[in-house]
């Protein structure tokens, strides 16, 4: 499988090219032409180190036009998930306090884990505010969605890193069961 890993100036990069199985193609998210996607099996969209997205709407255009004009399957991880909801017309919310560690959610779809509850490792200062209508929400913390599957696109959205803590956590677990439901799907 190919995958075009976007990089949106992510401190995980290594972990998160370690967790993708397949060979994976590495742009940073203000060079990497739309165009290219056509060459790949799935795209994935890299957390960020950048600063909030909200706000900085006009910096993440090309990665946002991108996401509301592709079929290719698609996955977004904690910043990649925020550019999802917002490409489709969600909102963001700034956080009381940065939710950063640890964390347990509950899995609303037991079809795609098989277990009510797992540990992930989150750290992001925005939160969903309201879903995009066309998406589901297959599980949720105390803060809010944490991940989101669109209801006809192969686009999945995660709001936690499942590239960290992979020996301790279950995050990574849960990515790679989606991953896999991805992989068929190649348009």
């Amino acid at each position: 499988m190919k995958v075009l890993l976007i990089d949106n100036e992510t401190t995980l990069l290594e972990k998160l090219k370690r967790l993708i199985p397949g060979d994976e193609v590495v742009r940073r998210f203000d060079s990497f032409d739309s165009r290219e996607a056509r060459e790949f099996d799935l795209v994935i969209l890299s957390g960020s180190s950048l600063g909030p997205l909200v706000g900085n709407e006009d910096k993440f255009s090309q990665e946002i036009y991108f996401i509301k004009n592709t079929a290719k399957p698609l996955i977004g991880i904690c910043f990649g998930f925020e550019l999802i909801v917002t490409a489709f017309g969600g909102e963001l919310k700034k956080l009381d306090k940065k939710d950063r560690g640890e964390k347990e959610i509950e899995i609303l779809n037991k079809t795609i884990y098989g277990k009510e509850k797992v540990n992930v490792y989150e750290n992001h200062e925005w939160g969903v505010e309201s879903v995009p209508n066309d998406f589901n929400i297959l599980a949720k913390s105390v803060t809010g969605p944490e991940i989101i599957t669109h209801k006809a696109l192969p686009i999945y959205g995660f709001q936690f890193h499942p590239e960290n803590f992979t020996d301790e956590l279950a995050g990574d677990e849960v990515f790679l069961q989606l991953f896999s439901q991805l992989k068929g799907t190649s348009v």
